[in-house]
């Protein structure tokens, strides 16, 4: 088998201690003061230095061996297109004309606000939960009290009230965010 010479001083490898320092000065990485110190290392441990040769000789076959990365020939002429088109003045026509078409998308959107018809289908499922609600006085009441909502011997009218008008409240408002076509309630 043909084996190189920096084969088997890779395979042994360098002191225990010192592998990444090694690699890290081939690379040129390593901070000058420890350079030093790995620089001394090496010319007292023939392991070390068999080693650090090994790593030069492999990273001199890699750049021979590897392709170098080009550019298209006309990389310069598409850098220099891509930079003039960033650098262009946006169309203050067009940029006028979107601003106007949101304003005004903005106009009619705030107009509908709360029409006769997200009132009438707030008023609807008003209605029905405010009718389950109160068919279930008794239960509802047992489980307020149960919650600590409402003392007993307490009406639990004015709680019902309240969550029939935040019922309401909330209805209102999710209904108002609707589009107008395809709702299942009464008042479509």
């Amino acid at each position: 088998m043909n084996q190189h010479p920096h084969d088997y001083a890779l395979s042994l490898g360098p002191c225990p201690n010192h592998e990444y320092d090694l690699v890290e000065l081939q690379e040129g990485s390593l901070d000058a003061g420890r350079a030093g110190a790995v620089q001394h290392h090496i010319t007292q441990c023939s392991r070390c230095r068999a080693y650090a040769l090994a790593l030069g000789e492999l990273d001199a076959a890699l750049v021979d061996a590897l392709p170098r990365p080009a550019l298209s020939p006309d990389f310069d002429a598409c850098l220099r297109e891509r930079i003039a088109e960033l650098a262009q003045v946006p169309n203050r026509t067009a940029a006028l004309a979107a601003a106007e078409r949101e304003y005004a998308s903005m106009r009619r959107n705030l107009g509908r606000g709360l029409g006769w018809r997200t009132v009438l289908n707030a008023a609807a499922l008003g209605s029905v939960v405010g009718g389950v609600v109160v068919g279930f006085e008794s239960v509802a009441l047992g489980l307020l009290q149960s919650f600590g909502l409402v003392d007993s011997g307490m009406s639990s009218t004015l709680p019902f009230a309240i969550a029939l008008g935040a019922v309401f409240a909330v209805c209102g408002a999710v209904f108002a965010r609707r589009p107008v076509g395809g709702s299942i309630l009464l008042a479509d």
